[in-house]
């Protein structure tokens, strides 16, 4: 068969004309690569590689929004650890909760209607813990679960698609947990297979950080564990927490714990948050709350039994070292928050930094420390906490709201030199025969507090030498500790608070197995009265244990003290009572509740 050369010629042109259009298609697939909320043409530069100032960002879908998750197997057996948290909203192929789906979409091409086209995630570590969806335009409301289908890698698109542009969502089925598995970035590729070529693109995004709260951000429920009457103590502290409650302006009811009679609910759970932006400059967001790396509190559970739900999701610390019983160190009270700031070498923590204590050589549990390191924006600061008996953070340190430092908070620090002034001063003013600690309940029941302590005298207190020698070994490491704050956070050494504490080492017969073994020259201690340094920040108003201290012409001496501590941050205090619900079992108002705060947070601005 010959061809004319008329028809020759025709061929050519038909096939210069082809590659000449083929030349001006571009696939293009966007993500909302400037942060603003919206995909649009604005987000077409530097999107190839995500950067902390420049890349879409997707959240890790991982709350239960129809409460379909068990918490038991079929026999009515509890699930396992791994079994309870594996189940949430990502865990199948169904966009359950598609108001947390990040956007994304493909250009609409002028194709031949043979093409086809892929879309799919790489590297595979990260195609193994996101998904991908399409919009199905003929239903058209994105609200719904039923509008949205699982891209699978090997779902071919046709070309009525491409022409169309196709609008897409992403999610995570989790978060970082450890970054040298995955560090959070995936790429999305568009494959466009037509006339006989392939055009290609790719967006990166990265799963947003989870995120631990700090004191500067609004509370919206303040937390404990639910009591009733056989348990009368623990149901009178939680009717205190409510009237300081009301006291500090919060409408929400007070949040319960109800599933376990563990008290301290700051250490079996941290509240933390992931957001990423949304349309109107208002982030999208949902809490994540971290269970703690004590494998056998099974108040821990109370994660995904209880608070797991709609927009809230929870973490399981598992694998590593460290991490198995009962541990105080790895209990949430030895984990705290600076709030934002820029450290003196520059570094910039826009979500503030994690504090975390160790205790000398042992550090908390490798899961934990993978999992915080991970979220890379608040790397943890290590201080050393194993001089305490239960050995957390908290009960020395704290952040405060101030307007005189420019970073809009200051340090809060535990000071045993202020405290040992006081009883001294008071002693001089012939009070010296007041008692150190002026609690008049029972302690029928307490190992740690007996009649005999309670009886003594200011003066017989300062003439124990133990005594002095125990608080001036407390204030050798508070002073080592705020030493490696103020290295880190340009404070000035006057801006800092100091909230008078006294400590005490316990009799051998009080220590537990879950805390460290005492060294030889070293001590554990616990705090000798109520410590207020070891309350709830909730805004502009301070919850302190009630202090007990000695009682001159009416007035509790330390009482005073603390108040006019925290008025240098501005903040009323209110006092709550929990000398035989906390203080005997060596904690105190902040061990025994937690707040959540604030989710909307543009960590990226």
């Amino acid at each position: 068969m010959y061809l004319s050369a008329k028809a020759v010629a025709i061929a050519l042109v038909t096939l210069q004309f082809r590659a000449v259009r083929s030349q001006q298609l571009k696939a293009m697939i966007l993500a909302d690569t400037n942060r603003d909320g919206i995909v649009d043409d604005s987000d077409a530069t530097d999107r190839a590689f995500w950067t902390p100032s420049r890349g879409a960002i997707f959240l890790p879908n991982v709350g239960d929004s129809l409460k379909r998750c068990p918490n038991q197997d079929l026999q009515g057996n509890p699930l396992s650890n791994h079994e309870l948290a594996s189940c949430h909203d990502a865990s199948g192929h169904l966009l359950l909760e598609p108001s947390l789906v990040a956007p994304l979409k493909t250009i609409p091409l002028e194709v031949s209607n043979d093409t086809i086209a892929h879309i799919y995630a790489t590297p595979d570590a990260a195609s193994e813990r996101v998904r991908l969806f399409y919009m199905n335009n003929s239903s058209g409301n994105p609200t719904e679960t039923a509008s949205w289908i699982f891209v699978d890698p090997e779902l071919t698109f046709n070309a009525s698609h491409v022409q169309a542009g196709i609008t897409l969502g992403i999610d995570g089925r989790e978060f970082v947990k450890d970054s040298a598995k995955w560090d959070g970035k995936v790429r999305v590729h568009f494959d466009v297979h037509t006339n006989g070529s392939v055009m290609s693109d790719a967006v990166e995004l990265k799963v947003a950080p989870v995120l631990t709260h700090h004191h500067l951000q609004r509370v919206s429920a303040f937390v404990s564990t639910a009591a009733n009457e056989t348990d009368p103590v623990q149901l009178g502290f939680i009717g205190q927490l409510d009237e300081v409650r009301k006291a500090a302006g919060i409408q929400e009811p007070l949040y319960l714990f109800n599933q376990s009679d563990d008290i301290w609910a700051q250490d079996f759970v941290e509240p933390a948050y992931a957001s990423m932006p949304g349309p109107n400059g208002q982030p999208i967001s949902l809490r994540i709350m971290l269970r703690s790396a004590q494998s056998v509190r099974t108040a821990g559970r109370q994660v995904f039994e209880q608070l797991r739900g709609k927009g809230v999701g929870g973490f399981q610390p598992e694998g590593g070292r460290g991490g198995y019983g009962d541990r105080e160190i790895n209990a949430y009270g030895n984990l705290e928050t600076i709030p934002p700031y820029t450290s003196k070498s520059e570094v910039k923590y826009p979500a503030g930094r994690i504090i975390h204590g160790k205790h000398y050589d042992k550090m908390p549990a490798e899961a934990t420390i993978a999992f915080l390191e991970g979220q890379e924006l608040q790397k943890p600061l290590f201080l050393e906490s194993g001089w305490l008996l239960i050995g957390h953070v908290d009960e020395f340190v704290q952040f405060l709201p101030s307007n005189e430092t420019g970073l809009g908070f200051t340090i809060g620090i535990a000071d045993t030199t202020s405290a040992l002034d006081l009883l001294r001063n008071t002693s001089a003013a012939g009070h010296g025969g007041v008692r150190a600690i002026s609690y008049n309940g029972s302690v029928e029941g307490s190992s740690s507090i007996t009649k005999e302590e309670l009886a003594t005298t200011i003066d017989e207190l300062l003439a124990n030498e133990t005594f002095h020698e125990v608080n001036a070994y407390a204030q050798r490491h508070i002073d080592a500790n705020l030493g490696i704050l103020l290295a880190e956070i340009p404070i000035l050494r006057d801006h800092v608070i100091r909230i008078p504490s006294l400590f005490k080492a316990p009799k051998v017969s009080s220590l537990s197995s879950y805390t460290e073994t005492v060294m030889e020259g070293e001590y554990l201690l616990v705090s000798f009265s109520p410590a207020a340094i070891n309350g709830v920040v909730l805004d502009n108003y301070y919850v302190s244990a009630k202090t007990w201290g000695p009682v001159v012409e009416g007035r509790d001496i330390f009482e005073v003290a603390i108040r006019e501590a925290y008025a240098k941050a501005g903040m009323e205090v209110g006092f709550v009572d929990d000398f035989m619900s906390h203080h005997h079992t060596f904690g105190e108002i902040h061990c025994g509740s937690n707040t959540f705060r604030e989710t909307g947070v543009a960590w990226w601005e």
